[in-house]
């Protein structure tokens, strides 16, 4: 959820490319990350910039069978024209769908926009980050819907939970941050670090190299917080060339 879409969208075509649909009713666009996509449309009148949901795509997609066994596992369904919807202990949004949606987003067309090469070359999703306000709770709720966790950083370790190629990551409560979906973080192939941050903040991002010389995440205009993470990448050593 954006400010200003159209500069928002120069800013995202710019990092991940032009195959961009437009919604045929609304301002809402959609631009492809490899299998995934991101949804960007305007914030609410009153209500934040931010990563207002993320959604999970299912093989072999039975609605009405899904429905019955989100709510038998005690899940509120919320339906829609796109699927399922279900809220977490704090509140942030998950849609449940068909995989490859990107193909059954029938109220939409192709959008041009200028041709120019990506920053990032994008593979999918890599994960989602998760700041929640009960550990044991959220945790609780997301084995419902992704099954067991594996431990992930942190003291206590952090649940990580396993949708298809992606992971959700929970991140312990911190003092005075609220409970929200916190970044994103695209896959793609590995780049130039110094490179891409001179970009990024030509465009209006907020964006540093770390000590290791490594870009480990950055704010879009809006101060949206995301990552791009290439396949063996560690955040404790520098970039690989």
């Amino acid at each position: 959820a954006v400010g200003d879409i159209d500069k928002v969208l120069i800013f995202y075509r710019r990092l991940f490319g032009n195959e961009v649909l437009k919604d045929s009713r609304t301002p809402r666009r959609y631009l492809r990350l490899g299998p995934c996509y991101m949804a960007i449309a305007p914030a609410g009148a009153g209500e934040a910039r931010r990563i207002d949901h993320f959604s999970v795509g299912i093989e072999t997609f039975d609605e009405a069978g899904m429905k019955r066994t989100l709510e038998n596992a005690g899940l509120k369904v919320r339906e829609s024209n796109v699927g399922l919807f279900v809220l977490d202990p704090d509140g942030n949004s998950i849609q449940i769908w068909a995989d490859q949606s990107w193909k059954q987003l029938s109220n939409a067309a192709p959008e041009a926009g200028p041709t120019q090469e990506a920053l990032f070359r994008p593979r999918g999703m890599h994960h989602v980050g998760i700041q929640v306000s009960d550990m044991a709770q959220a945790t609780a709720f997301y084995r419902k819907l992704f099954g067991e966790p594996t431990p992930g950083q942190g003291t206590p370790p952090q649940p990580t939970f396993q949708a298809g190629e992606t992971k959700i990551l929970l991140y312990n409560p911190a003092p005075n941050k609220p409970a929200k979906i916190d970044h994103f973080s695209v896959l793609v192939d590995n780049f130039d670090a110094s490179s891409a941050t001179e970009v990024l903040k030509s465009l209006g991002a907020k964006a540093e190299l770390s000590k290791q010389g490594t870009l480990n995440e950055f704010f879009d205009p809006d101060g949206i917080r995301l990552q791009v993470t290439f396949p063996g990448q560690t955040y404790g050593s520098p970039t690989k060339k």
